[in-house]
């Protein structure tokens, strides 16, 4: 995330050493010899020039900010460089105020602002770090007691206090869906816990990363294995080796093969035709550890009831390409499989590795699970992520961009640049079906939320699943809610 801070003076330093390490930071400064002399401790980008100039804002890097804090000695260039950053399209602006008070002029501006004082890198950092809830100093500023809220992708989750190993810092509250939580070393922390940590002032940078960092956890919340259905010669060629791929590159540990049991199977030559299959795909497993779990019946309806037995993170099957009645008659049953059993479910065509992942930006709960999926695979795969956010049509929204589609690109910039992945944001206008399908620069995989259920007369389909029967390429539908 980029940010860019105008004024080189103490408070801007301090904000800067405090914030984690996915900000890259911008110094804007009119003196050169300030810019020169000015060490946060950390590598950052110095602009010589008038902060509250749109042209220096912009030499800047104004037009990829994702936050800009005005920390001059002037109120009047401070109020307008938040201005021009608002302007500009910036969702996170923020300032300190020069003379205190001249703080009602931002308030009624709606910019969060801070007093010139010892707090002040404190409470724009919290406005700048949203995993960071609050922070307050005390044993006469060298200790601090920091309020963290834990995210799916933190890697304290699911882990014991024992097991963090601490000896620098205590957890000493967590609240836990509005109860309180006293920690012993056998707590565990879970995701949305609130989290109270009290270290010395100097290790608060290595906290902050310990609680704010981001990993790849696909498909662990979920399970640990990947399930692919092989009952047929083409899912060897399409479904079999895509699964085999996201196993190898996600942190599943195991492959389980569903195929029919051949030693049911009264015909022989049928027979021999699954034991082939079975030992050519053992075959071109290569490193991934592979199990075979021979059903008596439709291969289909064993792997529903599959989870319920094992634990089973994914389930891969095979869709054929093009818009033939085979492919969507996959593409529902693939879509009503993930409703079932409430499972990330792969529609395999063949499109790995994946080189570029596409996934829709939507502040929504489904939406965040997608793309948090999405975000991971592009980690694992060290590929960018492309985000699409779409809007209603001009004649019904109006001109400007929607600022709820801003904040929702936003958000999971933020979410994958704690995982180091890059975010390619745009916002699209009309039809959600016929802009994913037309988007342009095709994707090698689609992360969708498989929900925004329509009824007809017919049949029970979704918005997810008409966008999954029109791609080329793979789909990863997400379930809406949890097992």
């Amino acid at each position: 995330m980029n940010l860019i801070v105008v004024g080189a003076g103490r408070v801007a330093r301090e904000l800067i050493r405090r914030l984690g390490g996915a900000w890259t930071v911008t110094v804007v400064d009119p003196t050169p010899r300030s810019l020169e002399q000015f060490d946060p401790g950390r590598p950052i980008e110095r602009v010589p020039g008038d902060g509250s100039s749109r042209v220096v804002l912009e030499r800047a890097g104004l037009a990829r900010a994702d936050a800009v804090v005005a920390a001059t000695q002037d109120d009047d260039v401070n109020l307008e460089i938040c201005h021009l950053a608002r302007d500009a399209g910036v969702d996170r602006v923020a300032a300190i105020a020069a003379e205190p008070e001249r703080a009602r002029a931002y308030h009624d501006r709606a910019i969060p602002v801070a007093s010139p004082d010892a707090l002040a890198a404190r409470r724009l950092e919290l406005s700048l770090e949203t995993r960071r809830v609050d922070s307050t100093a005390f044993a006469g500023g060298r200790a601090e007691a920091i309020e963290f809220r834990v995210a799916p992708d933190a890697p304290v989750r699911g882990r014991s206090l024992k097991e963090l190993h601490a000896e620098r810092w205590i957890v000493g509250a967590i609240l836990r869906e509005g109860e309180l939580v006293v920690p012993h070393g056998d707590t565990v922390l879970e995701s949305g816990d609130l989290v109270t940590v009290v270290c010395a002032s100097v290790d608060f940078s290595d906290i902050v990363r310990t609680f704010t960092a981001g990993e790849g956890r696909f498909p662990l919340g979920f399970g640990k294995q990947v399930a692919v259905v092989l009952d047929d010669p083409a899912d060897l060629a399409t479904a079999f080796p895509e699964a085999v791929d996201l196993v190898r590159n996600t942190r599943a540990s195991t492959l389980v093969v569903v195929h029919r049991d051949p030693d049911a199977i009264r015909d022989e030559e049928r027979a021999g035709r699954i034991r082939d299959l079975v030992a050519r795909a053992r075959e071109s497993s290569e490193d991934v550890e592979v199990r075979t779990r021979p059903v008596r019946r439709d291969p289909w309806r064993a792997v529903t009831r599959l989870p319920d037995e094992e634990s089973i993170g994914t389930i891969v099957v095979g869709v054929p390409t093009g818009r033939k009645l085979g492919s969507w008659r996959a593409v529902r049953l693939a879509a009503r499989l993930s409703h079932e059993t409430r499972l990330p479910v792969l529609l395999a065509r063949g499109t790995h590795p994946y080189r570029r992942i596409l996934a829709p930006a939507r502040q929504t709960a489904a939406g965040r699970a997608a793309a948090r999926a999405a975000i991971d695979l592009a980690r694992f795969y060290g590929v960018a992520l492309f985000s699409l956010a779409v809007e209603d049509p001009t004649f019904l929204a109006g001109p400007e961009p929607p600022a709820d589609a801003r904040r929702a690109i936003r958000w999971l910039e933020e979410d994958a640049s704690v995982q180091g992945v890059a975010v390619e944001g745009a916002i699209r206008r009309g039809n959600p079906i016929r802009t994913f399908v037309d988007v342009g620069d095709p994707s090698d995989l689609l992360v969708l939320a498989n929900a925004q259920v329509v009824w007809s007369p017919m049949r029970r389909s979704s918005i997810a699943s008409a966008i999954a029967r029109r791609q080329a390429s793979s789909v990863l539908l997400m379930p809406v809610g949890s097992r």
